[in-house]
């Protein structure tokens, strides 16, 4: 293990301060994080590269004695640092590993070493890194409304995130892993002496596709995160963010292009596997760079472990991304804003006052709302069904931020808000967990109600006030216009409300008719 950082006090053994620990285990190494109760650095530690695999980068189970040695290692650092074992958290990236192969490899590690090994997809870490990176991105450049984008080089696959004037847009996860690319690589080799050529047109394959998308201008700007070359390069002592002059950039290209392995690892301090990243990652960057036409090009050393962090001290901007996320899915498909709103703010209104009955969490309330956004995005597709086309756009577009079985729940409570109901013989329903069913059919009973209320897609109502008053919910309704299309959509929709928590929800109308 290398440590970046000292211990910051002698004689820790009477250290007062809680100190709390994270640890990330990723394809090609762990690192642990030590922080104090104000999420500030004390210490990070590295292991060694663990062996990146080639059909899979997660190589997991094959490194399970190196990835044990390091966590009893880290175990001890966090001894010396007297962090209590239940402020220590250890994440996994998921990359490419299959769920059954996590499950071994986190039960191996509960025995082994004690831990409970917490699994993140790509599009958790991504959220939990965009949502430190940008807003101090922002912050270092002085400007709020900046338009631009972020590219993340993975191991497995790259991302590139947009944002407009401040705000995400939306992101593109895109099969150019630097790992990847370079398994290609070393089979292109066996047949051809200069594979550079062929690589750079397989990136240009996998970008091309995002030309439509894009505006077609210019970016303004640029932002590269994940290349540590790059990073170690630009970015000075005590900076989390340096301008890469694009000249000097397309220069170090040019030599790392026919740099052998030996000099690239004594000038850009890489060990003997990272070493093979080195060009696959320029060839990102500089590919990106064509397509986006980038005006300006930034470079950060912000990495997953620090966006893990600031998620565990405060996930509100990584909620906040999730929820920009899921309201930009929904205006690419075409979803009535209005409407949108008004079922959300019902729908969290009857979360609210049904909190003793249902007994769900904070989180829940976030995969209602959620649902509640792009729950009619499938009549972009077909108004017949389209909650079910609603089910599989979710499926296919899985939300920034969110884990897999969230993202199962947000599809499945659309697919039930409409017409069809959870029930045991819907073959979508039944292939659920068991203790996902009751939590889908909650949600998808709340947002049924919300969404009736708004039936004809004009907000006539205008305020509302519940009661629970025996069995029953007694939903006030003032409102603006006549409500006969809403009265006749609640009362066909309520019926799954009843079964769920027994109760039936009366409609009192205050005002129109």
């Amino acid at each position: 293990m290398t440590a970046a950082g000292s211990q910051a006090e002698k004689g820790l053994s009477t250290v007062t301060k809680k100190y709390g620990g994270i640890i990330l285990l990723r394809p090609d190494r762990l690192t642990l994080t030590i922080c104090d109760d104000h999420q500030h650095i004390l210490t990070q530690v590295q292991s060694g590269a663990l062996r990146v695999g080639d059909d899979q980068v997660a190589n997991y189970l094959e490194n399970m004695e190196a990835i044990t040695t390091n966590l009893v290692g880290f175990q001890r650092v966090l001894k010396e640092y007297a962090v209590e074992p239940d402020r220590v958290a250890l994440y996994g990236d998921l990359a490419d590993l299959d769920p059954v192969s996590a499950q071994y490899v986190g039960d191996q590690v509960a025995v082994r070493v004690g831990l409970k090994l917490r699994w993140l997809n790509k599009n958790q870490l991504l959220a939990q890194t965009l949502s430190l990176v940008w807003p101090r991105f922002k912050h270092a450049l002085g400007d709020q409304q900046l338009t631009g984008y972020v590219l993340s080089v993975g191991l497995e696959s790259s991302t590139l995130a947009a944002y407009k004037n401040g705000e995400f847009v939306t992101s593109w996860d895109i099969d150019l892993g630097k790992a990847r690319i370079n398994h290609l690589a070393e089979n292109l080799r066996q047949t051809t002496a200069t594979p550079s050529d062929i690589i750079t047109d397989f990136i240009s394959s996998k970008l091309e596709y995002l030309v439509s998308e894009l505006s077609g201008q210019a970016a303004p700007v640029l932002l590269v995160q994940g290349v540590e070359t790059l990073a170690q390069r630009y970015i000075q002592e005590g900076q989390h963010f340096a301008p890469v002059d694009q000249t000097s950039f397309k220069n170090r290209y040019r030599r790392i292009l026919t740099a052998s392995d030996q000099y690239i690892i004594h000038q850009y301090a890489v060990d003997e596997q990272s070493v093979n990243w080195v060009l696959p990652s320029y060839l990102v960057v500089r590919q990106t760079m064509r397509l986006l036409r980038a005006r300006r090009l930034y470079v950060t050393d912000l990495v997953q472990p620090s966006g893990l962090l600031a998620a565990s001290a405060d996930r509100t901007p990584v909620d906040h991304l999730v929820t920009l996320a899921a309201d930009q899915l929904a205006a690419r498909y075409g979803s009535d804003a209005d409407h949108k709103e008004f079922v959300t703010a019902v729908a969290s209104q009857l979360f609210d006052a049904l909190a003793p009955i249902h007994r769900l969490g904070d989180h829940y309330r976030l995969l209602l709302k959620l649902a509640c956004k792009v729950d009619d995005i499938g009549n972009f597709i077909n108004p017949q069904g389209h909650y079910r086309h609603s089910a599989y756009i979710i499926e296919a577009n899985p939300l920034i931020g969110i884990s897999d079985e969230d993202n199962q729940i947000i599809a499945e409570v659309s697919r039930y808000h409409s017409s069809e109901a959870p029930e045991i013989n819907q073959h979508h329903y039944r292939e659920l967990s068991a203790d996902l069913r009751l939590p889908v059919a909650q949600l998808a009973a709340i947002l049924r109600v919300a969404d009736s209320l708004d039936d004809s897609r004009q907000q006539k109502i205008t305020a509302i006030s519940l009661k629970l008053k025996d069995d029953r919910l007694l939903i006030k309704a003032k409102a603006k216009d006549d409500l006969v299309l809403e009265k006749w959509a609640f009362l066909r929709k309520n019926k799954l409300f009843t079964q769920v928590y027994g109760l039936k929800p009366v409609l009192v109308v205050k005002g129109g008719k």
